[in-house]
């Protein structure tokens, strides 16, 4: 499985991150994944929408800066 990593503001801000995707509800979601690593997360898909959705949604809350979940969308497509 590809992964790739988001950098979030702050470790607390990717543990929040991880948190909320990590949650049954999104999406129903079980062949992706998502771990924290300090200040990152590490994304892994199989799907190019996943990372794409998880770091948009980072933005959107405030956990990562707009460089940053760029260079996510970037480096899927």
């Amino acid at each position: 499985m590809p992964e790739i990593r988001l950098t979030c503001i702050s470790p607390e801000s990717a543990a929040a991150v991880v948190k909320e995707v990590t949650r049954p509800t999104h999406r129903g979601n079980v062949a992706h994944t998502v771990r924290q690593d300090g200040t990152h997360v590490v994304i892994g898909y199989y799907d190019w929408r996943w990372p794409r959705d998880v770091a948009k949604w980072a933005h959107e809350n405030g956990h990562a800066h707009e460089v940053d979940v760029a260079r996510v969308i970037a480096g899927v497509q």
